[in-house]
């Protein structure tokens, strides 16, 4: 009930910024711009409405978690011992990646496939909005790309297929992005783009936090800001565990 309440709010304020923005051609909101992670958290999903006034424009929308350098390395046999030899290092790659878009990908569009590639929409521009240094994987670089794109999609983290976007009517639209239990925590950002003939008429960027809350946040907090009271008590804790049981076990 809760959540339908949340939806009609973002229905009637969307409709009341179309009719009040008319400089705006498109708006789009959130349904909760925040995603509490607690013990047995099997995942959520960000939900997300929007309004448009051209119905010939397309809508891309990215979801993208936080960003940090990643390094993948492949081996390769030297004097008879496989050793991992060269590597590909992404710095400031999302963990997290999806996308939704109304373009048909079957159109070959020069101007579309540029545009996209400049926003970073679609995983041919992950790799074209990021710096990689390597070591001699300089023949290895589709490999190296190919295989980070299989770890994260079988994850969960990134996605094969763009989100379907819904149209409700020619104007109104919502699409939904699943976020995996093994997301990490930290600000996400939801970027939306109208694209009309190849060029983006407006952007709109919008954060979302997921963040550890309860009692998973204070042994998460605990064990990285205090890591030495963190093994003390775990130890403790084993300890007393240990003891315990040996004096309810019932003996013959």
């Amino acid at each position: 009930m809760r959540d339908i309440l949340k939806i009609l709010i973002i229905v009637m304020s969307l409709l009341l910024g179309s009719n009040s923005s008319i400089a705006e051609e498109f708006a789009i909101e959130i349904a909760e711009h925040h995603i509490d992670v607690t013990v047995g958290f099997t995942g959520s999903s960000i939900v997300l409405f929007g309004d448009r006034r051209d119905i010939d424009a397309d809508i891309a929308i990215v979801v993208e978690g936080p960003r940090k350098d990643i390094t993948m390395w492949k081996k390769a046999k030297v004097m008879g011992t496989w050793i991992n030899r060269y590597y590909m290092t992404l710095e400031n790659m999302p963990v997290y990646y999806s996308y939704a878009s109304t373009i048909d990908n079957n159109i070959e569009d020069d101007n579309i496939d540029l545009i996209m590639r400049y926003n970073g929409i679609g995983h041919k521009a992950l790799f074209t909005s990021v710096d990689i240094k390597k070591s001699g994987a300089i023949n290895h670089l589709e490999e190296f790309q190919d295989a980070f794109l299989r770890k994260k999609i079988a994850k969960g983290l990134y996605f094969e297929k763009p989100v379907k976007i819904k149209f409700y009517n020619d104007y109104f639209f919502g699409a939904r992005f699943r976020i995996p239990a093994s997301a990490q925590t930290g600000d996400y950002k939801i970027h939306s783009f109208l694209i009309k003939d190849g060029k983006v008429i407006e952007k709109r960027t919008q954060k979302l936090k997921v963040q550890q809350v309860g009692v998973n946040a204070f042994i998460y907090n605990l064990a990285y800001s205090h890591s030495f009271f963190y093994a003390f008590l775990s130890i403790a804790l084993a300890l007393f565990c240990g003891w315990f049981a040996s004096v309810v076990r019932v003996r013959p």
